[in-house]
C-alpha cells in the first residue's frame, strides 16, 4: 500500500529528511534544506532558478570525508518561495543506478559491491 502524507495542503508520497547535503549547480553549492526519493528542497534565492526549470544538478556530502558517492540527477523546480528563499525540485525519472545511490544518501547505507550498478 502506498501512504500519501500531506504537508502544507501537498500530497508527498517519499517521507523527507534533513540530511548533510549540497546540490551543486552550475559551480554553485546550495544547502538542502530536506530531501526525499521523490526531490529536494534548498536554500537560494528566488532568483537563482524559474519555476518549472529543468536542470541537472549534482548531490553530494558536505563532508568530502565521508566515502559517498556524488550523483547527478535531472530534476524540474516545482516551487519557489522567495519569502522564505526556499526552491523545491522534483526529481525526474531516475536510472537504477541514480535510484540506489540516492536510497544509500537517505538510508546511509552502502552501496553493496553485489549491485550490478558498480
Amino acid at each position: 500500500m502506498t501512504t500519501i502524507r500531506k504537508r502544507e495542503k501537498e500530497n508527498r508520497r517519499d517521507r523527507r529528511q534533513e540530511k548533510n547535503l549540497l546540490l551543486e549547480y552550475q559551480k554553485n553549492e546550495f544547502d538542502i534544506n530536506d530531501i526525499s526519493l521523490g526531490g529536494l528542497s534548498i536554500s537560494a534565492e528566488a532568483a537563482a532558478f524559474s519555476e518549472l526549470q529543468e536542470i541537472e544538478a549534482t548531490i553530494k556530502h558536505r563532508d568530502n570525508l565521508i566515502d559517498m558517492n556524488k550523483i547527478t540527477l535531472p530534476m524540474i523546480v516545482k516551487r519557489i518561495n522567495s519569502e522564505t528563499n526556499e526552491t523545491a525540485f522534483q526529481f525526474q525519472t531516475l536510472n537504477d543506478e541514480q535510484f540506489s545511490i540516492l536510497e544509500a544518501y537517505l538510508t546511509g547505507r552502502a552501496i553493496s559491491k553485489k549491485s550490478p550498478i558498480i
